[in-house]
């Protein structure tokens, strides 16, 4: 067998493992939010983190830019013609989440439990049975929304540098912008969450994207895309961070776990729609924008299911 293909399968196998491993450490990571919260910042609490993240993974691409990608000379004398300079990025990250979850093992504190022998089977389908009317009709929205933010995240860049003549380190630029920004809006609807409610929030959120990329589709300018580009960010990061808190609401103190697991899989089991339907309707049309509309008619089925939905304050159950 080819040696170059055996690597390749290699590397490939290693990147599905670490995300693996990564989705299921976020289940148990948002579960801990009712933990670390109470009835009155919870929707604080979910905003601060996500802008945290966001500002971690910045702060992240560019120490690796400014020490391994960048310089002409590496301080660790890294071969860039045995991509050296790109391959560290691995390990450095994995030293990163190091870090970065050593305060959660020490801060983090949890009664220990027995753990008692159980019909994953069964349990997995008792969990599904349970989940309440007002949960599901969420999770569906929140299924089809994410389609739409994943997409978005997926082919935004391809749709700036094909209609805008973005070049690449453009596109790099507009992603950081994005980024920033999102973290920005992640911590302003985080205090409106606490105030007014999830459903209002994630409304207002999905208006102003569906709002947004619908006057993406007819603008010619790239300076009003910027802009507009910047608007997305925010909402995003709204979104996102509410989305997360709605579900803690919505979740048993006991359950957080499974309800975060069912979550999880809501927003990874139809991913593939987002970008089979921009494919589709591009190749129909032979046209970028007819492909970008997918996205907004996710946006819009997203609201549709969610916009008279009953979602609490808070739930109180222990």
């Amino acid at each position: 067998m080819d040696p170059a293909k055996n690597i390749l399968m290699y590397f490939l196998i290693i990147i599905a493992l670490g995300n693996i491993c990564f989705e299921i450490s976020t289940v148990f990571y948002n579960a801990l939010l009712k933990k670390v919260s109470n009835t009155n910042n919870i929707g604080k609490i979910s905003g601060i983190a996500w802008s945290l993240g966001y500002i971690g993974g910045i702060v992240s691409l560019i120490v690796c830019f400014l020490l391994f990608v960048n310089p002409t000379v590496s301080i660790f004398n890294l071969d860039k013609e045995k991509f050296e300079h790109i391959r560290i990025i691995g390990p450095f990250i994995g030293l990163w989440f190091l870090i970065f979850s050593i305060p959660s093992f020490i801060f983090i504190k949890e009664e220990k439990i027995k753990v008692k022998k159980i019909n994953l089977i069964k349990n997995i389908k008792k969990t599904f049975l349970s989940i309440k009317k007002t949960t599901l009709k969420f999770l569906i929205s929140r299924m089809l929304y994410t389609d739409g933010l994943n997409t978005l995240f997926a082919f935004g860049g391809i749709y700036a540098a094909t209609l805008f003549n973005m070049s690449f380190s453009e596109i790099i630029l507009f992603g950081i912008t994005l980024n920033i920004f999102a973290g920005i809006g992640s911590i302003i609807f985080a205090f409106f969450d606490d105030k007014y409610g999830p459903r209002k929030i994630i409304k207002i959120c999905l208006l102003s994207l569906i709002l947004i990329c619908s006057l993406i589709l007819i603008t010619n300018s790239k300076t009003f895309f910027w802009i507009l580009g910047i608007g997305i960010g925010l909402f995003i990061g709204g979104l996102q961070s509410t989305s997360r808190s709605c579900m803690a609401r919505l979740s048993n103190i006991s359950d957080q776990s499974k309800m975060f697991g069912i979550y999880g899989l809501s927003g990874k089991i139809t991913a593939f729609l987002g970008p089979y339907f921009v494919a589709l309707l591009t190749t129909t049309f032979n046209n970028q924008k007819a492909g970008f509309i997918s996205i907004i008619i996710f946006f819009i089925l997203g609201y549709l299911i969610i916009r008279n939905l009953k979602l609490p304050n808070y739930s109180n159950s222990k």
